[in-house]
């Protein structure tokens, strides 16, 4: 499936039998970092979604428990998530993150859901 978003067309993943998740993923570019390590924010691209994100990292990470950091188009403020990583993919020597959000404000799930629905449905 295709969404637009401003400009940029992008492919929106789609869920099928075999997937777990509760909530469509869209491609996001967001900031994450370890929550122990307290080092700076590091700009990503992965997917977006209610329960988490998928943080293509490149690179091993000495963590499990993260902070994720979204401004959603449009919108001034910052949603701040904690998460935890819960898998791991590699390819093509990369690697990326399955996160699971375990703190993430009401406010910021709704806000979150509203941009995927804007995003997958065409909502506004």
């Amino acid at each position: 499936m295709m969404a637009t978003v401003g400009a940029a067309s992008m492919s929106v993943a789609t869920r099928d039998n075999h997937d777990r998740r509760d909530s469509p993923r869209v491609p996001f570019t967001f900031r994450v970092r370890c929550v122990r390590e307290q080092e700076e924010f590091e700009q990503s691209t992965g997917d977006l979604s209610t329960g988490g994100v998928f943080w293509a990292a490149g690179h091993p990470v000495p963590c499990r428990d993260v902070e994720v950091r979204v401004t959603l188009p449009g919108h001034d403020d910052e949603i701040a998530a904690r998460g935890e990583i819960v898998g791991s993919r590699e390819k093509q020597g990369a690697v990326g993150f399955h996160v699971r959000f375990v703190e993430l404000s009401t406010e910021g799930e709704l806000a979150i859901a509203r941009y995927i629905d804007e995003v997958v449905i065409g909502w506004e």
